[in-house]
């Protein structure tokens, strides 16, 4: 998972990178071919209506493993704490005598209690923040709204945000995100930075950032865009239950991930724990009310996609195991929204080459 932002701030104050540059992801269809007009959902989609799209954050996806493992160790750095200060301190007998030995064991307790403080830190990263930093896309004014890890709120045009493919990671293999550069006046230096609720290989993301794209760029695709969706995270104005934190978190595409989901069943489940006390100890955020008043929905809005439509069985959906006649109605309403929104962008891609050619 690519946790840049979060434990690590984004790099600021900088001019764009070439990498950057390379990775743009635009806004417009203009130049763009038939094999970037496809859309898919990645479970990240709070809220979309005719108004906007609302999306989880990158770090929500992946919430509670890396909690689990901080808190592990965390938890044997104050067993050993506590453990090295009882000998030191209420049982010297135990103890040679020895100014050296005493010294020594000293310093382990002052590493170690460094290093638990290190870890306490990383630790509050992820508890007593917030439950998740949602993205608005609103698609009449052209917005984009997000709500930043220190808990204040970014306005910005649409057309005035400079997309790209974040890498995280060293090797062969790294995360990308999709992260949203905010400029200066020059057009060139980076002076805040957003990311979307995206973490894939660097090809996926294109797909993913397609679908953002069509909500804000395509005419008459909201319809399309609706029976792609499947499952909302519930957090909209309230915070994810205990069920279905462990039920995000072990979704596969096939029952072939079986095995390895029961393997790693134990680390799941101590995730979800995590995951848990995440959830109710950090706060729900709040929108404020210039962006609410922006974000005004028509109560006749016939687009009202959010977590009430998550599907009837939810275990039978992440774990891919839906009855044959239920996956097949699934795969036929998304295939064919997907093929109608692809018609729509060749004309969007088609429409914007005549009219440069102007």
């Amino acid at each position: 998972m690519n946790h840049t932002g979060l434990y690590s701030p984004f790099k600021v104050n900088r001019p764009l990178s070439e990498e950057d540059i390379k990775n743009q992801l635009r806004q417009d269809y203009t130049g763009m071919g038939k094999s970037d007009a496809l859309a898919l959902d990645d479970t990240v989609v709070i809220r979309m209506n005719s108004t906007y799209l609302e999306l989880v954050d990158k770090y929500y996806s992946d919430r509670g493993m890396p909690e689990s493992l901080v808190f592990i160790l965390f938890s044997l750095c104050i067993c050993f704490f506590t453990s090295i200060s009882y000998l030191l301190f209420f049982n010297p007998t135990d103890i040679p005598n020895s100014l050296s030995r005493t010294l020594g064991m000293l310093f382990v307790i002052i590493s170690f209690l460094i290093l638990a403080v290190w870890l306490y830190r990383l630790l509050r990263k992820s508890w007593f923040t917030w439950t998740h930093y949602p993205v608005r896309f609103n698609r009449k004014t052209k917005m984009v709204h997000a709500f930043k890890v220190d808990g204040t709120i970014l306005s910005v045009p649409w057309k005035e945000v400079f997309f790209t493919r974040g890498r995280a990671g060293p090797g062969a293999m790294p995360e990308w995100s999709i992260d949203g550069h905010i400029l200066a006046e020059d057009g060139k230096t980076v002076i805040d930075t957003f990311s979307l609720g995206f973490s894939n290989t660097r090809q996926e993301l294109i797909t993913n950032w397609a679908f953002v794209r069509s909500y804000m760029e395509v005419e008459d695709c909201l319809s399309d865009l609706k029976d792609i969706i499947v499952l909302c995270p519930p957090v909209a104005e309230r915070r994810e239950s205990f069920i279905f934190g462990l039920q995000y978190m072990m979704r596969v595409e096939s029952r072939l991930e079986w095995p390895f989901t029961l393997i790693l069943l134990p680390l799941t489940l101590l995730g979800g724990v995590a995951r848990f006390v995440a959830m109710r100890t950090s706060k729900i955020p709040r929108w404020s009310a210039a962006v609410e008043a922006d974000c005004r929905v028509d109560p006749a809005d016939p687009i009202n996609v959010s977590a009430a439509n998550n599907p009837e069985h939810i275990w039978r959906y992440v774990l891919a195991n839906q009855s044959l006649e239920e996956y097949n109605a699934l795969y036929q309403r998304q295939t064919a929204a997907m093929e109608r929104l692809r018609e729509k962008v060749r004309k969007s891609v088609k429409a914007g080459r005549v009219q440069n050619d102007k």
